[in-house]
Formats: structure tokens, sequence, C-alpha cells
């Protein structure tokens, strides 16, 4: 485990402190993830944060007394000076703190990793690297602040990381030009990059061209009406070739939620789809969609 906590673990042990100037403890949520990072690093030390009970924990003034002390000992500052350090990355912290990881941003902030097929492109790293065959595919990680969106008609976002290694293999509806294929991150929710880019895109070109490539299931969908990060397509085999080809295994009955949210809030345009998911039962993952045609929904 790291010696250092996250910024978002200080961001957060600050709000609990002040809390703490009217309250003997603080309850919080266990099961976030910024928590139970917190809690791991604070076993490892021996430090006894407060109390736990079911779903929740409770921080005490002592638990986070100790960790200052921890911090303190190790030179590595306070959570409270940590948590004022200016934004930026990790190489401009180095120039005021002798703690870099305590950067606001992180190296990966402003990155996407994006698919590409141009020939030109694999045929200069088939030359750069002496390869003995060209590359099918090129994956390129870049800064979304340097990609010039005025050269793509589609933002096409690929939920499963084998499937976008494997973005060249697809039979894509001839229709969909100039796509720009992204990677949406290894999270159960889309990297920071992703949902700036997701915004710049909306800003700049409107609510169109953002398309969904995941699984056909429940939690697919739900992640492609999710309002934060808006979708206006579908990418999935033709309705028919979908309907015969659904895999029971596939379909996970235990996201309530989720199917309640879908529900409510799914587009029109999706209803068919959502209908065939709820009444067939069953669903199909990306790495079954290689075999037919993809259209937009």
């Amino acid at each position: 485990m790291d010696d250092l906590l996250t910024t978002q673990t200080i961001t957060e042990l600050e709000k609990v402190r002040g809390k703490l100037f009217t309250n003997s403890e603080v309850r919080v949520n266990a099961k976030t993830a910024w928590f139970k990072q917190l809690l791991a690093w604070c076993s490892e030390r021996e430090i006894q944060l407060g109390r736990g009970s079911d779903n929740h924990y409770f921080i005490n003034d002592v638990g986070i007394t100790a960790i200052d002390q921890w911090y303190d000992t190790h030179n590595k500052g306070s959570l409270t000076q940590i948590n004022q350090l200016p934004s930026g990355d990790r190489i401009a912290m180095s120039r005021v703190s002798s703690n870099e990881k305590a950067a606001k941003e992180l190296p990966t902030e402003h990155l996407v990793l994006i698919a590409s097929t141009d020939l030109g492109l694999r045929l200069s790293q088939q030359s750069l690297f002496g390869l003995p065959e060209t590359p099918a595919q090129i994956n390129q990680e870049l800064d979304i602040n340097n990609i010039d969106l005025s050269l793509f008609d589609y933002l096409i976002v690929v939920e499963n990381r084998d499937c976008f290694n494997a973005w060249h293999n697809y039979q894509i509806q001839s229709c969909i030009t100039r796509p720009l294929v992204v990677y949406r991150g290894h999270e159960q929710t889309h990297s920071k990059g992703c949902v700036e880019l997701k915004s710049r895109w909306l800003k700049e070109k409107g609510k169109v061209g953002q398309v969904y490539c995941g699984d056909f299931d429940i939690d697919g969908l739900a992640i492609a009406i999710n309002s934060d990060v808006f979708y206006q397509h579908l990418l999935l085999p033709a309705f028919e070739a979908l309907s015969e080809q659904l895999i029971p295994a596939h379909f996970d009955d235990n996201n309530a939620y989720h199917k309640r949210d879908l529900i409510n809030r799914c587009p029109q345009q999706w209803q068919l789809l959502l209908n065939l998911l709820l009444t067939q039962q069953a669903g199909l993952r990306q790495q079954w969609m290689f075999d037919d045609e993809l259209f937009l929904y």
C-alpha cells in the first residue's frame, strides 16, 4: 500500500475534521472507495480511526489526530497543509512541497486512450519499431485539450478494454464516418479524461454524435442514459440479430435500482431494446458482437 493517502481522502478527512468541532464523532459511509482506502491505510499503521457499525463508520478526533501525528513524524506535513496546497500535477507540486503525491491532479487527469486504424499511423509505427507486420490498430494516450474535435463526426466510447484493443475487428455501419474511438476507463465509472472529453464535445459540437459501445445489459443501458455522461446513440447489432443471440447468463437481475431508473428514464428510441432485455431476461456482452455489423440506435 502507498505510504501516503490520496488527495481525495485527505479532502474528505478535512470535511470530517470540520464537523468534529460540533460533534464528538462523524458518521461516514463505510462502502465508499476513499474510506476503504483510508481504513486499510490506518490498519496497516495500527491507527484506530473510530468505530464501525453495519454499513457506517464513526470517525473521532483521536483518529484524525493520530493520522496527523504519523504525517508529522514522517515529515509529510499536516493534512490541513496538504489540503491547502495549490492545484497542479505532481511535477508542479514537487516545486512547492516534498510530498509530490499530494498533487490534486492525477497523472492521467486529462488523458484518454484512443484507438486508430489509420493506415499512415500504422505504417509509421511499423517503421519506427521495426515490426515484422503492420499493426491492425494503434492505441495512443492523448491530452484531451490537444484534440481537434472538428476532425471527427462521432465520439465512440468503448466500455471494455479487451474490446477496445480489438476495435479493428468490429464491423461498423458505413454511415459512421470519422469516428474518435476512446476507452471509457478501467473503473466502474468513466475516467476523468473521458468525462472531460465528453463535456468538450457537448460544448463544441452539441448533443450529436456521442455513441456508447458497451455490453447490451441493464448496466450498459444505465450508463448510456446517465445524465452526467449524455449519449445520443448505442452501437449494437441489428435488432433481429441481437434478439436471436441473447444469452441468459449475460443478464444480471440484481440491479433493481438501475432497472427502475431505466424504466423511468429510457429514451423513446431505446424502449424496444429495454423491453427486449426485460422480457427475454437475457443480454449480450461486447465480446460476442464481432460477427455482426454494428448499427446506431
